[in-house]
């Protein structure tokens, strides 16, 4: 062969070497860092079943209505943190969820308030992103990642 030919093919190795090590790199940021979702392409869905309409009685359960985790709800309790750490109350299934994404505390018998803990992705209630601690009642919609979950009767 050729010195041109033996040239032109340690470059093509080079290049393709280089190209697969960025590719590795870009694999391990995602994996380490996550990956962002926007807003606008999950929507919440409109509240809707047994706790719907009937928003003055005192919610028994907080329960997943959309997601990897659908079906699931656990009792009630003054202090529900939602996240993929294990120590969480609600333990989330969800790649877009932090490990500590959000807490939700019992003001009174009727009204909890959500509080968003500085998550990556961030944490919705009916739509709208939660900058500071949100008033939530029986059938509202809250949102982290592709989970849609509610307090119901």
């Amino acid at each position: 062969m050729s010195e041109l030919i033996v040239a032109a093919i340690r470059i093509v190795f080079l290049i393709l070497l280089w190209l697969f090590i960025l590719f590795i790199a870009d694999v391990i940021r995602r994996d380490m860092f996550g990956r962002r979702v926007k807003a606008d392409t999950l929507k919440a869905h409109p509240a809707d079943g047994p706790g719907h309409g009937r928003r003055s009685r005192t919610p028994t359960r907080f329960a997943v209505t959309q997601g990897a985790q659908q079906g699931l709800s656990v009792p009630v309790e003054p202090t529900i943190n939602l996240g993929r750490a294990a120590d969480s109350t609600f333990n989330l299934e969800d790649d877009y969820a932090s490990a500590r994404h959000a807490q939700l505390v019992q003001a009174d018998a009727l009204t909890w308030v959500l509080t968003d803990l500085g998550s990556t992705n961030g944490t919705y209630v009916n739509g709208r992103r939660v900058s500071e601690p949100t008033r939530v009642t029986v059938g509202d919609v809250i949102r982290i990642g592709k989970t849609l979950m509610r307090l119901e009767v």
